[in-house]
């Protein structure tokens, strides 16, 4: 009789583990496989994302780390502000042209229309700043390419800088430190 319990209680061990291995053991592989694919890749997980409130402050990480030498993280984030400032300064003057436009319809209301011109006050400021964004990251796009030689993708960055920044003579004004590296990568350097 003893040995008939003893099989039994074996038995219903055998089965206790058999339901609670199909039962909690799934879920917790379950568990753990989803906390492995919730992890994104090292790459992704450093993704950076620009807004009004960061530009200033990935710009000034961004140029530090070119000082220090590390050019491909500050391209990878120098990229992305240049594009944010780009894509900036291309919605204001949209949204400027049609704020003109329905300022001076007369079957707007006064109320909108003054809620528009207080907006439209506001857009050269935004313009001015986001284009100073654009010239500043396009330069330094420009220096990390031409420190890594790759002197066509330097080449489209530094002529942006001298098409859209003011004309100057001084030498550490944005445009003439893109005419010097831009000459530089066409063995020019001293000769205009």
């Amino acid at each position: 009789m003893q040995n008939h319990k003893t099989h039994i209680s074996l038995t219903s061990l055998i089965i206790l583990m058999a339901f609670f291995s199909m039962v909690f053991l799934p879920g917790i592989s379950y568990g753990a496989e989803k906390k492995t694919s919730k992890k994104a890749p090292p790459a992704q997980q450093k993704s950076v994302s620009i807004n009004d409130g960061n530009v200033l402050d990935y710009l000034k990480k961004a140029e530090e780390q070119v000082k220090k030498g590390e050019m491909d993280s500050s391209l990878a984030v120098l990229i992305k502000i240049h594009d944010y400032a780009e894509d900036v300064v291309k919605t204001v003057k949209y949204f400027q042209v049609q704020y003109d436009k329905t300022v001076n319809d007369a079957s707007m209301p006064q109320n909108d229309k003054e809620d528009i011109l207080i907006k439209l006050k506001r857009m050269p400021q935004l313009i001015q700043k986001y284009t100073h964004i654009k010239e500043v990251s396009a330069f330094d796009i420009g220096l990390v390419y031409a420190k890594k030689g790759e002197a066509e993708k330097a080449r489209k960055y530094l002529l942006e800088v001298l098409d859209t920044a003011p004309f100057s003579v001084k030498q550490d004004s944005l445009w003439m430190k893109s005419k010097k590296i831009l000459l530089g990568l066409y063995s020019l350097e001293g000769e205009f």
